[in-house]
Protein backbone atom coordinates (compact mmCIF):
# COMPACT_ATOMS: atom_id res chain seq x y z
CA UNK A 1 0.00 0.00 0.00
CA UNK A 2 1.43 3.38 -0.96
CA UNK A 3 1.66 6.47 1.25
CA UNK A 4 -0.83 8.30 -0.96
CA UNK A 5 -3.31 5.44 -0.62
CA UNK A 6 -2.96 5.49 3.19
CA UNK A 7 -3.59 9.26 3.22
CA UNK A 8 -6.74 8.94 1.14
CA UNK A 9 -8.17 6.00 3.09
CA UNK A 10 -7.52 7.19 6.66
CA UNK A 11 -6.46 10.81 7.01
CA UNK A 12 -8.61 12.44 4.34
CA UNK A 13 -11.99 11.25 5.81
CA UNK A 14 -10.92 12.40 9.27
CA UNK A 15 -10.01 15.85 7.96
CA UNK A 16 -13.27 16.12 6.00
CA UNK A 17 -15.36 15.05 9.01
CA UNK A 18 -13.48 17.49 11.25
CA UNK A 19 -14.17 20.38 8.88
CA UNK A 20 -17.86 19.40 8.69
CA UNK A 21 -18.05 19.22 12.50
CA UNK A 22 -16.47 22.69 12.80
CA UNK A 23 -18.92 24.17 10.29
CA UNK A 24 -21.92 22.59 12.07
CA UNK A 25 -20.62 23.82 15.45
CA UNK A 26 -20.24 27.33 14.07
CA UNK A 27 -23.76 27.29 12.65
CA UNK A 28 -25.23 26.03 15.94
CA UNK A 29 -23.41 28.76 17.86
CA UNK A 30 -24.70 31.35 15.41
CA UNK A 31 -28.31 30.15 15.79
CA UNK A 32 -27.90 30.10 19.58
CA UNK A 33 -26.62 33.69 19.60
CA UNK A 34 -29.88 34.78 17.96
CA UNK A 35 -32.33 32.56 19.87
CA UNK A 36 -30.88 32.64 23.42
CA UNK A 37 -31.89 36.26 24.16
CA UNK A 38 -35.40 35.64 22.79
CA UNK A 39 -35.83 32.51 24.92
CA UNK A 40 -34.50 34.34 27.99
CA UNK A 41 -36.94 37.23 27.43
CA UNK A 42 -39.88 34.80 27.11
CA UNK A 43 -38.83 33.01 30.31
CA UNK A 44 -38.57 36.33 32.15
CA UNK A 45 -42.04 37.36 30.94
CA UNK A 46 -43.51 34.00 32.02
CA UNK A 47 -41.92 34.34 35.47
CA UNK A 48 -43.25 37.88 35.88
CA UNK A 49 -46.74 36.68 34.87
CA UNK A 50 -46.51 33.89 37.46
CA UNK A 51 -45.46 36.40 40.13
CA UNK A 52 -48.53 38.50 39.34
CA UNK A 53 -50.70 35.37 39.32
CA UNK A 54 -49.83 34.47 42.94
CA UNK A 55 -50.28 38.03 44.22
CA UNK A 56 -53.99 38.94 44.08
CA UNK A 57 -53.36 42.59 45.01
CA UNK A 58 -51.02 43.14 42.04
CA UNK A 59 -52.45 44.16 38.68
CA UNK A 60 -49.32 44.00 36.53
CA UNK A 61 -45.61 43.26 36.60
CA UNK A 62 -44.88 46.99 36.54
CA UNK A 63 -46.16 47.07 40.16
CA UNK A 64 -43.29 44.82 41.28
CA UNK A 65 -39.79 45.63 42.47
CA UNK A 66 -37.00 43.06 42.46
CA UNK A 67 -35.54 42.13 45.84
CA UNK A 68 -31.90 41.05 45.90
CA UNK A 69 -30.90 41.07 49.58
CA UNK A 70 -31.62 37.42 50.38
CA UNK A 71 -29.31 34.44 50.89
CA UNK A 72 -31.74 31.51 51.00
CA UNK A 73 -30.40 28.56 49.04
CA UNK A 74 -32.28 27.47 45.89
CA UNK A 75 -34.21 30.75 45.66
CA UNK A 76 -34.03 32.08 42.11
CA UNK A 77 -35.87 35.38 42.57
CA UNK A 78 -37.97 37.59 44.81
CA UNK A 79 -40.28 40.48 44.00
CA UNK A 80 -42.15 42.85 46.30
CA UNK A 81 -45.32 44.84 45.62
CA UNK A 82 -46.05 48.34 46.88
CA UNK A 83 -48.51 46.93 49.45
CA UNK A 84 -45.70 44.84 51.00
CA UNK A 85 -46.75 41.47 49.59
CA UNK A 86 -43.95 39.29 48.30
CA UNK A 87 -43.55 36.55 45.69
CA UNK A 88 -40.64 34.13 45.85
CA UNK A 89 -39.35 31.67 43.25
CA UNK A 90 -37.43 28.55 44.28
CA UNK A 91 -36.11 25.66 42.22
CA UNK A 92 -35.33 22.08 43.22
CA UNK A 93 -34.31 18.97 41.30
CA UNK A 94 -37.24 16.70 40.57
CA UNK A 95 -37.47 13.30 38.92
CA UNK A 96 -34.66 12.42 36.52
CA UNK A 97 -32.79 15.64 37.35
CA UNK A 98 -35.48 17.91 35.90
CA UNK A 99 -35.97 21.28 37.56
CA UNK A 100 -39.17 21.87 39.48
CA UNK A 101 -39.95 25.59 39.96
CA UNK A 102 -42.28 27.00 42.59
CA UNK A 103 -43.47 30.58 42.94
CA UNK A 104 -45.35 31.46 46.12
CA UNK A 105 -47.11 34.69 46.98
CA UNK A 106 -47.22 35.93 50.60
CA UNK A 107 -49.27 38.77 52.07
CA UNK A 108 -47.80 41.03 54.76
CA UNK A 109 -48.96 38.62 57.50
CA UNK A 110 -47.18 35.63 55.93
CA UNK A 111 -50.31 33.96 54.59
CA UNK A 112 -49.80 32.21 51.26
CA UNK A 113 -51.83 34.05 48.63
CA UNK A 114 -51.05 31.71 45.76
CA UNK A 115 -48.77 28.99 44.50
CA UNK A 116 -47.59 28.36 40.95
CA UNK A 117 -45.61 25.27 39.99
CA UNK A 118 -43.77 24.40 36.79
CA UNK A 119 -43.00 20.69 36.76
CA UNK A 120 -42.76 20.42 32.98
CA UNK A 121 -39.10 19.40 33.18
CA UNK A 122 -39.90 16.44 35.42
CA UNK A 123 -40.91 13.37 33.45
CA UNK A 124 -43.97 11.19 33.76
CA UNK A 125 -46.39 11.23 36.65
CA UNK A 126 -44.22 13.68 38.60
CA UNK A 127 -45.44 16.56 36.45
CA UNK A 128 -48.84 16.12 38.11
CA UNK A 129 -47.60 17.94 41.23
CA UNK A 130 -48.40 21.11 39.25
CA UNK A 131 -52.11 20.27 38.93
CA UNK A 132 -54.39 22.94 40.42
CA UNK A 133 -56.46 20.32 42.25
CA UNK A 134 -53.33 18.98 43.98
CA UNK A 135 -51.97 22.45 44.77
CA UNK A 136 -55.31 23.53 46.34
CA UNK A 137 -54.15 21.90 49.61
CA UNK A 138 -51.69 24.79 50.07
CA UNK A 139 -54.27 27.62 49.65
CA UNK A 140 -54.25 29.98 52.61
CA UNK A 141 -51.55 28.12 54.52
CA UNK A 142 -49.36 29.84 57.09
CA UNK A 143 -46.35 30.81 55.03
CA UNK A 144 -44.14 31.35 58.05
CA UNK A 145 -43.93 27.68 59.09
CA UNK A 146 -42.11 24.95 57.17
CA UNK A 147 -44.25 22.04 56.07
CA UNK A 148 -43.59 18.33 56.18
CA UNK A 149 -44.81 15.79 53.70
CA UNK A 150 -47.51 13.64 55.27
CA UNK A 151 -48.18 16.03 58.17
CA UNK A 152 -51.25 17.91 57.03
CA UNK A 153 -50.07 17.97 53.41
CA UNK A 154 -50.04 15.04 51.01
CA UNK A 155 -47.67 13.85 48.33
CA UNK A 156 -48.92 13.11 44.84
CA UNK A 157 -49.44 9.34 44.74
CA UNK A 158 -46.78 7.67 42.62
CA UNK A 159 -44.65 10.82 42.34
CA UNK A 160 -42.49 10.60 45.44
CA UNK A 161 -39.40 12.34 44.04
CA UNK A 162 -41.35 15.22 42.51
CA UNK A 163 -43.46 15.57 45.68
CA UNK A 164 -40.30 15.79 47.79
CA UNK A 165 -38.89 18.40 45.39
CA UNK A 166 -42.15 20.37 45.62
CA UNK A 167 -42.09 20.35 49.42
CA UNK A 168 -38.40 21.35 49.44
CA UNK A 169 -39.08 24.27 47.08
CA UNK A 170 -42.09 25.37 49.17
CA UNK A 171 -39.89 25.33 52.28
CA UNK A 172 -37.20 27.28 50.39
CA UNK A 173 -39.82 29.95 49.67
CA UNK A 174 -40.98 29.94 53.32
CA UNK A 175 -37.38 30.19 54.56
CA UNK A 176 -36.74 33.13 52.25
CA UNK A 177 -39.95 34.83 53.37
CA UNK A 178 -38.84 34.45 57.00
CA UNK A 179 -35.38 35.78 56.13
CA UNK A 180 -36.89 38.90 54.55
CA UNK A 181 -39.68 39.47 57.13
Amino acid sequence: MSKNSTWESTVKPVVVLSVIALIVSFLLALVNSFTAPIIEEHQKAATLAAYVDVMPTVASASDLDEVTDFTTENVAGVVKATDGSIAIKAEEKGFDGGILSVIMGFDTNGTVTGIWVDASQTKGIGSNVANDSFLAQFDGMDGTQNITLGQGYDAYSGATISSKALFAAINDCINCYNELA
